[in-house]
Formats: C-alpha cells, sequence, structure tokens
C-alpha cells in the first residue's frame, strides 16, 4: 500500500463547523451504535483513537487527538466522557471540537479509564475494547484492565465497520469540501514544480500551501523514479517531470489524488500520463451500487498488462473516509497492511466512497495518477471536482 509518514504532531487547521456536521449527525451514529451494542449485550464501550489512527474515536465524538491519544466511555445509557492525554489547560481548545460535555485531561487514560468506569458503575460490567489500530498503549491498557479485575472485556475492533460503510450526506458534504482543497493543492502546486529546483523544497511549499488552505493534516510522496517520503535526504533536483502522491485531511475526512506533473516536450511521459488517467476512468467505471469490489482488481489487471505488478505493489483502491485507508479493501493483504480486520466487504453499494490510483514506471520514470470517488446510482463522482 502507499503509506506516507504521518506527523507525531498535527499542526493544521483545527476547527468544528457544526453546521456542516451538527451535532443531530453524532447522535445517529451513537443511537446505531447503542442498537449494536444491546445486540452483543454490552454495558459500555471503551474507544481508543490517537493521532495516527482515530477514525472510531472520532466517528462518536468528532474529536481527533493532535498528539497522543484518548478514550471515550460510552455506557449503553448516560453521557459519554471522553479522557484525553493533555495538559488541563488544553480542555477549553478540546471541547471546541467535540459535542461531548465531559472532557477530561489525563497523562495515563489506562488508570484514569479505570477510575472512571468505575464512577460509571461499570466495575462488574460486560465492557467491548475499540482499538482498530492497535495504538493503546500495552502497559497503560494492561493497568485498566488490571483495576478492573471484574469487568468482562471483548473485542470490538470491527463493530461499527459496516455502519462507516457508506457515507451519509454530511459526510459526502465533507469529502467534497477535503477534495475541494486537495484539487486547488494539485493545482496551485504546479508553480512550486520546477526542472532544477530540490525535492525537499518543493515538497515543504507544497506542505505551507496545504495548511494555509486550512488542511488539518497532509501527506506526501513523491520522486522521478519512486515515491518518497519527504526527507532532507530528497536533495536531487526535480528533472523532467515529477510524480506526487497527495492525501489531505479537512474536517477530520481524508480525500487523496495522485499527480505526475511532466515539465518537458515528453511525448512518450505525456502518452503515458494519459494512458494512466484513461485506466483510472475504466476502474471507476466498476463503482456500481452491487458491483463486486474484485471488479476493480480486474480491470485493473486487464488494463495495466505487464504494468500491474509495479502497480499493485502501491495499491490500486481502498476506502477512504475519517481513515485514509479503509474498508473496503481489494483483498485481505491490503487490509493487512494497514492494520484491518478484513478487507469489510465485497459488494460496493451506493455512496462508499474509495481512492483509486495507478502507478507505474516507463523508461525508468515514475506515473501516477489518482482521484477519489463516490459510489452513485448514476456512476463514480469525483470527490476532487463537482
Amino acid at each position: 500500500m502507499i503509506f506516507g509518514r504521518h506527523s507525531v504532531l498535527k499542526r493544521g487547521c483545527s476547527t468544528w463547523d457544526p453546521r456542516q456536521v451538527p451535532q443531530a449527525e453524532f447522535q445517529a451514529r451513537l443511537d446505531a451504535v447503542r442498537k449494536e451494542m444491546a445486540q452483543r449485550n454490552l454495558d459500555a464501550l471503551v474507544i481508543y483513537g490517537d493521532n495516527y489512527s482515530f477514525a472510531d474515536l472520532c466517528y462518536l465524538t468528532n474529536y481527533f487527538p493532535k498528539v497522543r491519544g484518548g478514550i471515550a466511555v460510552v455506557p449503553r445509557d448516560g453521557a459519554i466522557s471522553v479522557l484525553l492525554n493533555i495538559g488541563s489547560r488544553d480542555v477549553p481548545f478540546a471541547k471546541t471540537l467535540t459535542w461531548v460535555e465531559d472532557v477530561r485531561a489525563s497523562n495515563n487514560v489506562g488508570a484514569d479509564g479505570a477510575k472512571l468506569l468505575k464512577e460509571k458503575g461499570l466495575e462488574e460490567a460486560k465492557v467491548g475494547l475499540m482499538d482498530s489500530g492497535n495504538g493503546f498503549p500495552l502497559p497503560q491498557l494492561e493497568e485498566m484492565k488490571g483495576a478492573l479485575p471484574n469487568v468482562s472485556w471483548n473485542e470490538c475492533d470491527s463493530m461499527i465497520v459496516p455502519q462507516r460503510l457508506a457515507k451519509t450526506a454530511r459526510e459526502i458534504s465533507a469529502m467534497r469540501a477535503a477534495g475541494k482543497l486537495l484539487n486547488e493543492i494539485c493545482d496551485e502546486a504546479q508553480r512550486f514544480i520546477k526542472a532544477g529546483r530540490k525535492e525537499y523544497e518543493v515538497v515543504a511549499d507544497i506542505d505551507r500551501l496545504a495548511r494555509d488552505k486550512g488542511a488539518e493534516d497532509i501527506r506526501i510522496l513523491a520522486g522521478e523514479k519512486r515515491l518518497n517520503p519527504p526527507s532532507f535526504k530528497q536533495a536531487a533536483n526535480i528533472g523532467s517531470h515529477w510524480a506526487v502522491y497527495l492525501a489531505v485531511q479537512h474536517e477530520r475526512y481524508w480525500a487523496e489524488a495522485g499527480r505526475t506533473y511532466i515539465l518537458a516536450d515528453d511525448a512518450k511521459l505525456r502518452d503515458a500520463y494519459v494512458r494512466a488517467q484513461e485506466i483510472v476512468a475504466a476502474m471507476a467505471n466498476q463503482l456500481k451500487p452491487k458491483g463486486a469490489v474484485a471488479a476493480i482488481d480486474e480491470t485493473a489487471r486487464r488494463e495495466l498488462g505487464e504494468f500491474y505488478g509495479t502497480a499493485s505493489v502501491y495499491g490500486l483502491a481502498n476506502g477512504i473516509g475519517l481513515n485514509q485507508w479503509e474498508a473496503p479493501f481489494l483483498n485481505e493483504d491490503d487490509a493487512r497492511q494497514v492494520g484491518a480486520a478484513s478487507v469489510g466487504a465485497t459488494t460496493l453499494n451506493e455512496d462508499m466512497t474509495l481512492a483509486l490510483r495507478v502507478t507505474f514506471a516507463t523508461e525508468g520514470k515514475m506515473i501516477l495518477y489518482g482521484d477519489s470517488f463516490q459510489v452513485t446510482t448514476s456512476g463514480a463522482k469525483s470527490l476532487l471536482i463537482g
């Protein structure tokens, strides 16, 4: 899969616009989760999230950790509480990012999480534990469980995956806002991408452009012969072309794109880039309700021919939303690479959202094109335009 380094600290714009994703949206999600909890006979959920993997925590609370992690304690009845690994002086700001009223600071969410569960009368409860990113620090997790010897713990990492597969109208709107921002970045990046400039200088310019436009986070991979993460070791000069993978997080939601900037009059490179766009379009034609997820891979294999091996190394498709990589995945191996328990779905439904990409080399030069799409009854719709 196409991995980019993530920041230790999310340092982009962090706001919540309740007009775009109002509290009623989260209440509907909470009601659905509590219905599933009742079916599983769970008294409460403990949901862990951190600045790398925050989707499950954010799905119910709208909060995403900018550094370290935190938990939400969700009783089957009663108020949600959020316990964050932040200082007490940061609590007022944290409250601006969530509808949850009970937000607390902690330097050990394991020990304090146990106290919170006891406070809620859940010391002998059946509790579901959701940590799909496997980021809960093990000593703290063991401390929480050790302080609650009479709690029955149940692994629930995949519990809300089915609920998150198809996006609501509010989510689609949020993803289109992220896509619009990403499209602007792709267009304006051409100002920086010039032959002779150092690669790391251009990466820094794109990063600054994204954050100036309001991105919460950004991932960049770029290069002439292969896609590399940002590094000051990328001191090579840009030559006749440059392939760039970009993903931005805006108001919690991700959008992804891949572009190849051709800086010389090279007909072969231009033809290869056109071909990459045609292949992504053919893959997008498979994004139909009730269509098979496997058809995306089958189309890519047929269209790419000998280039399929290289393209599959970088990954061809995956779901996108609160996670940069989420269900549905094309196969179990792709799912495992990002820590997902399964592919999530083998059939497409309306309002699923997927990122598609094609990456291959021609004459030793990397060609990349990608876009993010919504599945609709009238076919795939790009989230970057319209």
